[in-house]
């Protein structure tokens, strides 16, 4: 039994095969996540539905946005909005009532209105050539690429106005709170900013109509992906009122005690919503609808019926070894924005070692890190290979343990299984020997992120992290020395810290700058579901809740005591460190997948070419300084400024 009252079960009695009713299933992953692979989340509930026989079509909109974005009828579509929103401001400019806000957007459109579409076109078109060919390993036209992305994006920006849509990182603001429901509402009915109901009219609602399922199921794995996975939800219930829709992923759990607050999302927006991990609770779910189970007996699920909003009290936890190989076929794998394929795999859920004071990512488990054998990872890894022809893998655990790093390395080059990868990993005491990182290259590992959080051990106590400087600086010369780029994250203002402890973290970075490859540095935050959230005054923390923001994932804090930095420090700390420090590691290709495909192309960690500047300080032709954020990609929270730790970056997640 748990502190919120659910106990875990092993499972329902399953449904024999011959005795199962079967149901087609429709899976969608919404905007806005990155274009550079698929998400996990998908083809692990996928192969478990497939497996029990049901029909499946899995489709990946935030690719498909993309690709959408990017081509020359969809860009002649928005030209055709720009004009239908600026000719009623020049008529009001004329008539001599044009407000001054609506002077601004009249500006706005006008500038965009007068891009050469054509031109626009082509090149996004080609610079999707570029990004998916041999052109992607030259930096200088992979810069110019990516910049066309963001130069469409920034047109098309013009026709939602005032909305901003970003290519990469994920940063779009279509001006709604989405920590606020009221604006959450008001924002999926918005015709004029909420681009996502165009997109669901263009790309999902003519494949609902064709596909006719009798279940949608749509992942939302971080809040930038609220807004867009909502309006998808609404729009298809309004069109289809018989389909249920029902919804999961990581910020759904994250906000499960505010959903039983808002009955009008399980009326207007979805039919239930799954928690925690949803890959046999979805199969359970579909059995329920089709009358071969009770509702209310289905685990990890909310759903209304005429007493209102339902949470079962009962929640599964997936046995990781005895889960089918992700299922990706469906996929567009040759259409992400990557010149090789690269699947995600995830060994582990949750976090080994679980302890720090700070993340929240566990939320989205109900119970402990659980592992699958070395073995199991590199059987299923050879599998993956083979059956999509692969070989490039995110291992997206949100923390790789030290021995089954050793030991699937190990495996990997005993069996010769000829890959590449990335993943996250702690600074570990028993990772000091150079053999153990010279193996992991030898296996194919070609970049590293780590949470380092700060460079000073007592902050790092505070934290419960407990890792010593030494330890840190040897894993990173180490892991350099083999090859692998190690990508460092780190965080100013977490309570109790000083301006000098503070300070010992930018200068450790800067010392430790030619075995630091890329790093990001951001401010502490406080999420609403960590140990420090739950217990402010052991911490010397006071939590601010505001009432309008009824659908929170964090909370603004203040410190009890004048000890240390606040929060705003903090923010004046980071934006001083971008401003002055930054330049040794501004890189001109910024998706982490981008960054470890030039390691896997060229066998090095040593890439001047893709930073906006030579080490040694000398300009680099053509750079264009748009680089702010390097490589880390948005999880946990889902938003800009969340944590930069190990629960940021797990960029494909399965919750």
């Amino acid at each position: 039994m748990s502190s919120t009252g659910l106990v875990q079960i092993d499972g329902l009695t399953p449904i024999k095969q011959e005795d199962r009713k079967q149901s087609k299933v429709m899976l969608l992953f919404p905007p806005e996540w990155v274009p550079t692979a698929p998400y996990l989340a998908l083809p692990m509930l996928t192969a478990v539905l497939r497996e029990a026989g049901h029909t499946v079509v899995q489709r990946d909109i935030n690719i498909e946005m993309y690709d959408h974005f990017f081509n020359m009828e969809f860009l002649i579509w928005v030209k055709g909005r720009l004009g239908m929103h600026l000719k009623p401001l020049q008529d009001k400019e004329k008539a001599g009532t044009l407000t001054e806000v609506e002077a601004h957007q009249k500006a706005v459109l006008e500038q965009a209105y007068a891009v050469d579409v054509f031109d626009l076109a082509e090149r996004a078109e080609d610079a999707k050539l570029v990004v998916r060919g041999e052109r992607f390993y030259e930096a200088e036209k992979l810069e110019r690429a990516l910049n066309t992305f963001r130069e469409a994006m920034q047109y098309i920006s013009a026709a939602y106005y005032p909305a901003a849509l970003v290519f990469y990182p994920m940063e779009s603001n279509l001006g709604y709170r989405p920590g606020v429901s009221k604006e959450v509402f008001a924002c999926l009915d918005d015709e004029q900013v909420n681009v996502y109901r165009d997109i669901c009219n263009q790309l999902v609602l003519p494949s609902v109509s064709k596909e006719k399922p009798a279940v949608i199921g749509i992942s939302i794995g971080t809040q930038m992906q609220l807004m867009a996975g909502l309006t998808f939800c609404k729009m298809i219930k309004e069109c289809f009122p018989e389909i249920r829709v029902v919804v999961g992923g990581n910020v759904v759990t994250r906000l499960q005690e505010e959903w039983a607050h808002h009955e009008r999302f399980f009326t207007e927006v979805f039919d239930a919503a799954i928690l925690y991990e949803g890959e046999h609770a979805l199969l359970w779910y579909l059995e329920a609808v089709n009358g071969q189970r009770a509702m209310e007996q289905v685990p990890n699920l909310m759903y209304r019926d005429a007493d209102g909003v339902k949470q079962s009290k009962e929640v599964y936890t997936e046995k990781t070894s005895a889960l089918p190989l992700p299922d990706f076929d469906g996929l567009p794998l040759d259409r992400y924005f990557v010149p090789e394929r690269i699947i995600p795999y995830l060994a582990t859920r949750g976090c080994y070692w679980g302890r720090c004071t700070f993340c929240d990512h566990g939320q989205g488990y109900f119970d402990q890190y659980r592992g699958m054998s070395a073995q199991h990872v590199v059987d299923q890894v050879t599998a993956l290979r083979d059956k999509y022809n692969c070989r490039h893998f995110l291992f997206s655990d949100e923390s790789y343990p030290p021995a089954l790093f050793k030991k699937v390395s190990q495996l990997l080059v005993d069996r010769n299984v000829g890959i590449k990868w990335t993943t996250l990993i702690r600074f570990e005491e028993t990772l000091q020997d150079q053999a153990i990182w010279d193996l992991a290259a030898k296996a194919g590992c070609c970049t590293l992120y780590y949470g380092m959080e700060s460079a000073n051990e007592r902050v790092l106590n505070l934290m419960d992290k407990h890792a010593r400087k030494s330890v840190i600086q040897n894993n990173l010369h180490q892991a350099a020395k083999a090859g692998i780029w190690n990508h460092v994250m780190a965080f100013y203002g977490f309570p109790g810290e000083t301006r000098d402890e503070a300070l010992e973290t930018r200068q450790f970075v800067i010392d430790n700058q030619p075995v630091i490859h890329s790093v990001e540095l951001f401010y502490f935050v406080a999420y609403r579901h960590t140990p420090m959230v739950r217990n402010p005054d052991k911490f010397g923390i006071t939590i601010h809740k505001q009432e309008e923001y009824d659908l929170p994932l964090d909370y603004y804090y203040t410190l009890n005591e004048p000890v240390g930095i606040s929060c705003l420090d903090a923010m004046q700390l980071c934006e001083e460190f971008y401003k002055n420090d930054f330049q040794p590691w501004a890189v001109r290709v910024n998706s982490r997948e981008h960054v470890f495909l030039y390691i896997s192309k060229f066998g090095t960690n040593k890439l001047p070419q893709i930073y906006a500047a030579t080490k040694d300080g000398a300009a680099t032709e053509g750079v264009s300084g748009l680089v702010t954020w390097p490589m880390a990609v948005a999880e946990g929270a889902g938003e800009k400024d969340g944590e930069t730790t190990l629960s940021r970056v797990v960029s494909h997640g399965v919750e």
